[in-house]
């Protein structure tokens, strides 16, 4: 496909204007970067690897080269903190199990409270 490519085990979009390479930015799959590809291509007049949508050509139409990659750069950032805040949040949660006020380490060990206020340490 053009303008894709895998290195560092990540799949990265470019495109070449006024003999510049363009990095587009770093996605998942192979089709995401071709997609990613093909917007740009549009905006250039270049082929692109998919047919794109007349909803997709009509909102590009919208955007000067310019304002197309920085739209693109901070949906691909923006995208970038989200998983990471995901995966942050997803390691929280298996070290503290926050259900019924209690405690729980991954390993299974971890306080909870007895009736009488006493804390209780367990451990496996």
């Amino acid at each position: 496909m053009r303008g894709v490519y895998f290195k560092n085990m990540k799949w990265q979009a470019a495109i070449k204007v006024d003999k510049k390479q363009i990095h587009l930015g770093t996605v998942g799959t192979q089709e995401e970067a071709a997609r990613l590809y093909d917007r740009a291509a549009f905006m250039c007049g270049r082929e692109p690897n998919f047919e794109l949508s007349e909803e997709e050509k009509k909102e590009l139409k919208k955007y000067t080269w310019k304002d197309f990659l920085d739209k693109t750069r901070d949906t691909i950032t923006s995208k970038k903190q989200r998983k990471v805040g995901l995966i942050r949040r997803n390691k929280t949660d298996l070290l503290i199990g926050q259900s019924d006020g209690d405690t729980e380490m991954i390993n299974g060990g971890g306080s909870s409270h007895s009736e009488d206020g006493d804390a209780e340490t367990s451990a496996s």
